[in-house]
């Protein structure tokens, strides 16, 4: 059987594994984009570009040995980049009689800005270091400081290192089915200005095993010239804004049916147990100019919803099972489309839970085609399917809409087969994308957005009338033909047994103990929407960022402290 690219999954993995927050979060890949407005007028490199280069063959010698493959000149297609931009690719595959597959050869990308000469993006693939160990975040720190002193100098000291930490993977294949991955370890860097720190990651460092600099990525960089900065001068008071912040803190209670209490890697929880909390949620970031509160959190519009699960599951081991499933529910054949399958194997190496997947594609276009593409995945362990989605051929004819509150109906009968016996009560949020848009957004410059096929309805858990926040479902309904498109169901695991809810401190009494160590720290904020910013940064107070994350247990009344890492 055909193997399904790892990336088909990653949405899904993302929606399904992800119960907790943490700060290590996947990097943004993928490089600029190669496809350039080319402007012939500029043929050579400038002097800035030359000494740019100069200086990344002697923060990396291996560079060195790589031939001129290609450059070009123009704007980035995918990079909200104002500039020229050089396109640099050097490789030591041989001009011409190159024999062997090109995962053999090293490769680098370089992306300069034309006229500064200031790097932008690099991205070596060398296969000698390719390497599935991750390096010491020691050793990552360390080298990622170096590389940045070696091509800034005394600049370096413009930024300020941020405790996260990300992981990731690189991969090329021949296209016969030989593949070669790097991992790596992602270091971040903060803009400084005034010695306070611009809020987002400005520079991105990533480094391998053996401590090679594989990565780096500044497109994200904002000059401290390009705008006036609030001054820090007239802030108020730290005290102040502390007060302004407890104020705002409420403490919302809720079950966490594997909520980690220790972690052996980023991302990777050790232990897990049920608890019930109390989470902290209020205010994230004050004006330090006005103590105003800026950006509350968001209000979505959410519903009780009453069910009575039937305690039904789906269960596909096979293909074969796949295939019956899908005639028997939606009279879908899939005989003649083509079909993919994926066993996930590099989720245990990662410490994530061990699915299938099953992937159908139809493109054939023809009168009677009934899909596009279907998709289903499953836990291995327990052959449960855990997500379903089916994309329909756009009928161009069918303008008619079925009624936001039909789709609402047909998602919750569609759900309550499969929810748990003891499931009396969900809570159903909605969302509308313009209502998240800010004021100052030029609407007319935001790109384009087809208008949704599908209404899509979110719904969480509740046990005892308390939200349970890794319990979740998600259901999809065509807008035209009321079909079911999307099922994703994330219940609490049979044999998890949730606290009793007695005995419970009071949420004031949660919060006097929360507030004590709240932490708030100086730095400055520019919003961004899309390509857009906001007409001038802001000087604010927000908490710190630590790695770790804090909430009260509420059967006990102690404050509780996970770290990441």
């Amino acid at each position: 059987m055909k193997r399904i690219n790892q990336s088909v999954m990653t949405a899904v993995a993302a929606c399904l594994l992800a119960a907790t927050p943490i700060w290590t979060m996947p990097p943004q890949a993928e490089a600029a984009g190669s496809a350039q407005e080319q402007l012939p007028q500029q043929k050579e490199f400038s002097q800035e570009v030359q000494n740019t280069l100069d200086k990344l063959k002697e923060a990396i010698p291996e560079i060195k040995a790589l031939r001129l493959e290609r450059k070009s000149v123009g704007k980035p297609s995918f990079r909200n980049y104002p500039h020229q931009v050089w396109t640099v690719l050097l490789t030591d595959r041989p001009e011409t009689g190159a024999e062997k597959s090109r995962l053999a050869y090293a490769t680098a990308r370089i992306e300069l800005d034309a006229q500064t000469g200031r790097l932008l993006y690099l991205d070596v693939k060398n296969p000698a270091w390719a390497s599935a160990d991750y390096p010491d975040e020691k050793l990552a720190r360390e080298k990622a400081d170096a590389f940045l002193a070696s091509m800034l100098g005394k600049d370096a000291s413009q930024f300020k290192q941020s405790k996260a930490l990300s992981r990731g993977k690189a991969g090329i294949g021949d296209g016969k089915g030989a593949m070669i991955e790097w991992v790596n370890s992602t270091v971040y860097y903060q803009t400084l200005i005034n010695q306070i720190a611009l809020d987002g990651n400005a520079l991105s460092v990533s480094i391998d095993h053996a401590g090679h600099v594989i990565r780096f990525d500044a497109y994200n960089q904002i000059r401290p010239d390009e705008v006036k900065w609030p001054d820090p001068q007239k802030a108020i008071s730290l005290e102040k804004a502390k007060q302004i912040y407890q104020d705002k803190l409420k403490m919302e209670l809720e079950y966490v049916a594997e909520q980690p209490t220790s972690y052996s890697a980023p991302g990777r929880a050790e232990e897990k147990k049920p608890m019930l909390v109390y989470q902290p949620y209020g205010v994230y970031r004050i004006d330090a100019l006005t103590g105003e509160v800026l950006d509350e959190p968001d209000q979505q519009a959410k519903e009780s919803v009453q069910v009575k699960g039937e305690g039904k599951t789906i269960k596909i081991a096979s293909q074969k099972e796949a295939e019956q499933w899908l005639k028997s529910q939606f009279g879908i054949d899939v005989a003649g489309a083509t079909f993919e399958y994926d066993d996930h194997k590099d989720n245990l190496r990662e410490g994530l839970q061990a699915i299938e997947s099953y992937h159908w594609m139809d493109f054939t276009e023809k009168a009677n085609q009934a899909f596009e593409t279907i998709t289903l995945t499953t836990d291995a362990a327990s052959d449960r399917l855990i997500d379903f989605h089916l994309y329909l051929p756009e009928r161009q004819e069918q303008k008619q809409k079925i009624s936001v509150d039909e789709a609402r109906k047909k998602a919750i009968a569609a759900l309550q087969p499969y929810l748990d016996l003891a499931v009396s009560e969900l809570t159903l949020f909605t969302f509308r994308h313009d209502e998240a848009i800010p004021d100052w957004v030029d609407k007319s410059k935001l790109e384009k957005r087809n208008e949704p096929r599908e209404y899509y309805f979110n719904f969480q858990g509740k046990r005892n009338g308390i939200p349970v926040s890794d319990e979740f479902y998600r259901v999809g309904i065509d807008q035209v033909t009321g079909a079911v498109t999307g099922l994703s169901f994330h219940p609490i695991h049979p044999d998890i047994a949730l606290p009793a809810a007695t005995k419970l401190v009071s949420a004031q009494e949660a919060k006097e103990t929360y507030q004590k160590e709240v932490e708030l720290e100086l730095v400055y904020y520019w919003e961004q929407y899309e390509d857009q910013r906001a007409p001038e940064p802001k000087l604010v107070y927000q908490r710190k960022r630590e790695d770790s994350y804090r909430f009260v247990d509420a059967t006990t009344g102690k404050l509780i402290e996970i770290k990441y890492r």
